[in-house]
């Protein structure tokens, strides 16, 4: 009772009034919906004006949202760009009050930037009934069939002077299994100012774009590797990415496309790139070779999304919208688009702790990329947001990675190019060093053979001349006698063939005499014993010939053409010219026989070697032959790194 008497003296009595006051004050106001006032561009949050109702079934009639909306069943949330309700089946009605407070008539746009969505726009004049419902507006319908032709969703309302409206708005899916769009109201001529502003934006981002897609084909055509094309499908893929998600598309195409085209949902926009970006990925990092296990867990992932992928595309048109097995492939796409960034980012860490280098290069142009995806994906899923940049988290970090990913391409091209070009000189070297050896193998073998020839059958043929020439002749007939006269020049002339064999495999001895000398020898030679008369012209520094290998190949090609000559041209004259130039050796033979027309076959194999030994110096070699004689123009090129390297060999 005394407690009771307390709180009945008048003072106190004053306060409990004024507190329960506040409370049923503040308990209405809580179910009050805040009126935007318009006087011009709109800056604040529509969420901060409009309540939102949740239609379970998506049958509640507009007289009956209305009565909800009256009964204070519709929920507020304040401070949200975005409405997102996540994956859902369900519909939803929003409420706007908006009141003009000026005193012209005011033209606005209720504006929705979400695609796969339709919504059905009811308004009351001074919020009261009767509902007139304003019209169906969808981005599945194409520029020239939308109330209003702009990218987004937009239905015009215009209003009086100091007019109040009731905006009622139900949202349903379409193509799409989520409810998630920005959406504002403001005029039409802020609308208009803003899209001009936001479409120069996404222009350049777009064009990027095209020139990274047009300059990775040209990548591909030059260099034919496989990486490029596939960064080439990746950006072609993104640009669809983003002119769809960023509504671009219904400027782009014309409307018979676009009718086809906005039958692809939205996943399939999402998963085709994170399928495309991982066989980027695979060839970039050479995981086949260096991540195995990982190889054999990404080629399961990529064959579900390949069948994923066909399967949703054949269903968009197959199909309607609403048929439950089109709803659970898209769903089953965004589960996978979610399933390959993880593994993109399993093998991203999995090579940093490796110290894998193209890995960690990787990861660098594809950190931000994963964390735009994920956040796409935590935002979809109605888990929230991570962060924003505009005009999106997604374009901008394709952005840079497309940038960081060419630069590191070229780099690479540039870094492979450079171990090739030293693994080639490695490989030049080693081929080179052999060479020498089977050169030098060869020179020895020649030089057993010519000393066996002249040692031994050399030796024989001349114990048996010898031995025919002292058989007394008297007691042969004349037969008898032209028979052993003609043993006697038949063994002589196998006697000199076996020495002028021996001769031509006797290796040079260039460490003394030099090339020069050695084959102003061999034609001096010739000249006293042979009916055709060589002529021998040198010029230049013979110390730029590699004396080890070039010096040989030289001489025994000189020697082969010179024996050619001998054996079939039925020259009386013949000239040998060897220059050596600045940057190349150069060889000319030529001589005044019948030409090579009647005796390629006799000459092919000593042809055969020439061309192999020219060949193998990296030279060419030009034949002009006819009736009047040949001549051979031979050039070989001088490495003048090889031949100090050839010399310190030699030395």
């Amino acid at each position: 009772m005394y407690v009771m008497g307390r709180f009945l003296q008048p003072n106190k009595l004053k306060g409990v009034i004024l507190l329960m006051i506040l409370f049923i004050s503040g308990g209405v106001s809580a179910h009050t919906i805040d009126t935007l006032f318009v006087k011009g561009p709109v800056d604040d949050y529509l969420s901060n004006y409009y309540t939102w109702f949740k239609d379970a079934k998506g049958t509640l009639t507009p007289s009956a949202a209305f009565d909800s909306l009256r009964a204070h069943k519709f929920k507020s949330e304040h401070g949200h760009k975005v409405f997102n309700r996540g994956f859902t089946n369900n519909s939803y009605w929003l409420a706007v009050y908006v009141k003009n407070d000026t005193t012209i008539r005011l033209p606005l746009l209720w504006s929705f930037y979400n695609n796969y969505l339709s919504f059905d726009l009811y308004e009351a004049t001074e919020g009261k009934l009767p509902l007139t419902f304003h019209g169906t507006q969808s981005s599945l319908l194409p520029l020239s069939e939308r109330e209003y032709p702009v990218r987004s969703t937009s239905f015009k309302v215009v209003l009086l002077p100091q007019q109040t409206k009731l905006l009622l708005v139900k949202v349903h899916t379409v193509n799409a299994d989520n409810i998630y769009f920005p959406t504002d109201i403001t005029t039409v001529q802020d609308y208009l100012q803003y899209e001009t502003h936001y479409s120069f934006l996404l222009g350049r981002f777009l064009g990027y774009f095209t020139f990274a897609l047009v300059f990775n084909i040209l990548l591909w055509f030059a260099l034919k590797n496989k990486l490029h094309l596939w960064h080439a499908a990746y950006v072609l893929s993104l640009i669809g990415f983003n002119i769809n998600e960023f509504m671009f598309d219904t400027f782009i195409f014309p409307d018979w496309f676009y009718k086809l085209w906005a039958h692809l949902p939205k996943t399939l926009f999402l998963l085709l790139p994170v399928y495309l970006g991982i066989n980027i990925l695979q060839i970039f990092i050479n995981q086949k070779q260096d991540f195995k296990t990982l190889y054999r867990l990404f080629r399961v992932y990529k064959i579900v999304t390949l069948i994923a992928l066909a399967v949703i595309t054949i269903n968009a048109f197959a199909l309607p919208f609403n048929n439950i097995f089109v709803k659970y492939s898209r769903v089953v796409a965004y589960f996978l688009a979610f399933t390959g960034i993880i593994l993109i980012g399993v093998n991203v860490v999995a090579g940093i702790v490796k110290k894998h280098y193209y890995t960690i290069i990787y990861s660098i142009s594809t950190i931000f990329l994963l964390f735009a995806f994920l956040d796409f994906l935590l935002n979809t899923l109605e888990v929230g947001q991570l962060f924003f940049i505009p005009p999106g988290n997604i374009i901008v970090a394709f952005t840079f990675e497309i940038l960081a990913l060419t630069v590191i391409f070229v780099f690479r091209y540039k870094k492979e190019k450079n171990d090739s070009i030293l693994a080639l000189n490695e490989t030049f070297s080693i081929r080179t060093s052999w060479a020498r050896e089977i050169i030098k193998i060869q020179e020895l073998e020649r030089e057993r053979i010519a000393r066996d020839l002249h040692d031994d059958v050399g030796a024989t043929l001349s114990t048996l001349k010898l031995h025919l020439s002292n058989h007394p002749e008297k007691a042969k007939s004349k037969q008898e006698i032209a028979d052993y006269q003609r043993s006697i020049d038949l063994i002589s002339k196998i006697t000199n063939d076996v020495r002028a064999i021996s001769h031509d495999l006797l290796p040079p001895d260039f460490s003394q005499d030099g090339l020069f000398n050695a084959l102003q020898n061999r034609v001096d030679e010739i000249n006293y014993h042979g009916k055709i008369k060589f002529q021998l012209v040198t010029e230049g520094d013979e110390e730029k010939i590699d004396k080890v290998t070039t010096a040989i190949l030289i001489y025994r090609i000189i020697n082969e053409l010179i024996t050619n000559i001998i054996k079939h041209s039925d020259a009386s004259e013949a000239s040998v010219q060897l220059a050596v130039l600045i940057n190349e050796i150069q060889i000319i033979i030529e001589d005044n026989g019948i030409g090579m027309t009647n005796v390629v076959n006799k000459a092919g194999i000593g042809l055969k070697n020439i061309a192999s030994r020219v060949e193998f110096l990296n030279g060419e070699i030009h034949i002009d032959t006819n009736k009047k004689g040949s001549t051979f123009i031979i050039s070989i090129p001088i490495d003048l790194k090889q031949a100090t390297i050839a010399d310190d060999y030699a030395s």
